[in-house]
């Protein structure tokens, strides 16, 4: 699941090198409010809870309002794409259950 490098900066202390993509999935999972808290998110994917939160508050500082307007938008329109894809997944269920009756 995650892809983790050691690093030794000093004699006594390992050090975990986590990769980009894995701290986007992470950052991602906890933005989407799957975990109420900081701590429940990084118990969940075993990682530091101040490792997370320099994440969140890097990520905070890097999220431009730009960035957030358009991500908004991407949001909002696949919320509309998968409304309309369930409308027409339900017209296609009751068209196959007409169709079956007039076989028989």
């Amino acid at each position: 699941m995650e892809s983790v490098k050691l690093e030794q900066p000093s004699q006594n202390t390992l050090r975990k090198r986590y990769d980009p993509e894995f701290i986007q999935q992470v950052l991602g999972v906890y933005q989407s409010g799957v975990y109420a808290t900081i701590e429940d998110c990084a118990i969940a994917y075993n990682i530091p809870k101040k490792t997370l939160g320099g994440w969140i508050a890097k990520y905070k500082k890097n999220s431009s309002p730009d960035i957030v307007v358009q991500q908004q938008a991407e949001i909002s329109n696949l919320k509309k794409e998968l409304a309309k894809a369930k409308m027409e997944l339900e017209i296609l269920k009751k068209a196959s259950i007409y169709f079956a009756s007039q076989v028989q």
